[in-house]
């Protein structure tokens, strides 16, 4: 089968690609890269070292030229549950390339890793098996931030029973306190309570070392380098926005608005559905950036921001609960949370594999 042939048919049956199981989604990945010659691949897996839940592993594949002086790496999984819409588009891509063994140039390597928190996916949760939000842990130990006085006011909203209670309590702070100080408190990441969302850990998650080790694997450091971190849950719905958070005036932004114009959305700028954030995985990679590189997160929007702080408070609740909560209670928010974070809905299904695969041929189309 063709290329464009291939690509019109997965469109017309996104649903193939969507597996709310992580063991499904890893060995459809491990099945689609073992279907490549072995000349064009190499591999790397990393278990998780979770002594009672063997079986978890982040795993690596370099397709293409390995002396390639341009790398694309596509990461999915780095907030667990979103994993299941970036592990699809990354076996959507493998398939395609599969079909069109041209797309990958000599000029160009691609670098996927699968599952950066397995545990998380596995669990239908952003947070690692420690509690890590991944995206707040690249920070300096050394220098814990201390938290807000300001933030045991969030934490009792938190922890009121009544969503709409709740929900009033929070608005009035954000009133109180204006939009930037309370996003800042909300969800800019705090490193003191283990089982509230956004918590950055007290040390290096695991996953730090994962990157380590593949970066130095493949040298990565001496790449021109396209970093495409794949998330879901913020923004509207089924819009793959295209996140930089590199300084206004850097190179790199420069990069990002070469490769993909202005569908480039610059933090700085304000002009992102995202805000700034502490500890995010962007600044372990802009310590390698050269002079010809980017990294950008690809955030596919679903329910909006109010549910997604309803699902993801409720979660953090109930998992702090967890000794007192119900097997049912238990898997209605598992049920939630995939449903927010990788819904079952075909025209978003549609939007997030073309999307992806938009951008990761734009890249591999682009000259140096």
């Amino acid at each position: 089968m063709d290329a464009d042939h291939l690509l019109a048919q997965s469109l017309h049956s996104p649903q193939q690609f969507f597996l709310w199981d992580y063991a499904a989604c890893r060995d459809n990945f491990v099945r689609l890269v073992d279907a490549f010659s072995k000349n064009m691949v190499d591999q790397r897996s990393w278990p998780l070292p979770v002594a009672d839940e063997p079986g978890l592993y982040t795993d690596a594949v370099l397709l293409g030229n390995p002396q390639a002086e341009q790398t694309l790496v596509l990461i999915s999984g780095t907030h667990g549950v979103e994993g299941y819409a970036g592990s699809a588009i990354q076996r959507f891509l493998l398939q395609y390339l599969q079909s069109d063994t041209g797309a990958i140039t000599a000029d160009w390597n691609m670098l996927m890793l699968h599952a950066l928190n397995p545990w998380g996916m596995q669990h239908a949760r952003r947070c690692d098996q420690a509690g890590i939000d991944l995206n707040r842990n690249f920070i300096d130990f050394s220098a814990l931030p201390t938290i807000d006085d300001d933030y045991q006011k969030v934490l009792d909203a938190f922890l009121l029973d009544d969503v709409e209670a709740r929900r009033q309590q929070l608005e009035q702070l954000r009133q109180q306190w204006g939009q930037v100080h309370y996003d800042r408190l909300l969800s800019g990441g705090q490193y003191e309570y283990d089982w509230a969302p956004f918590y950055g850990g007290r040390g290096p998650a695991f996953a730090q070392q994962v990157l380590d080790e593949m970066i130095a694997t493949w040298q990565l450091a001496e790449k021109r380098l396209v970093v495409i971190d794949l998330h879901t849950g913020l923004g509207p719905w089924g819009h793959g926005e295209l996140i930089s958070d590199h300084p206004l005036s850097s190179r790199a932004n420069e990069e990002a608005r070469q490769l993909f114009g202005s569908a480039v959305a610059v933090t700085d700028a304000g002009e992102s559905c995202s805000v700034h954030k502490a500890g995010l995985m962007d600044y372990r990679w802009h310590q390698l950036m050269q002079e010809h590189v980017c990294f950008l997160t690809l955030e596919f929007g679903t329910l909006g921001t109010q549910n997604l702080f309803d699902v993801l408070i409720n979660d953090h609740r109930l998992q702090h609960q967890s000794n007192s909560a119900s097997k049912d209670a238990l898997q209605q928010q598992r049920h939630a949370m995939l449903e927010h974070f990788c819904p079952a809905d075909q025209l978003w299904q549609q939007s997030v594999l073309f999307r992806g695969w938009q951008v990761a041929t734009q890249v591999l189309a682009s000259s140096t």
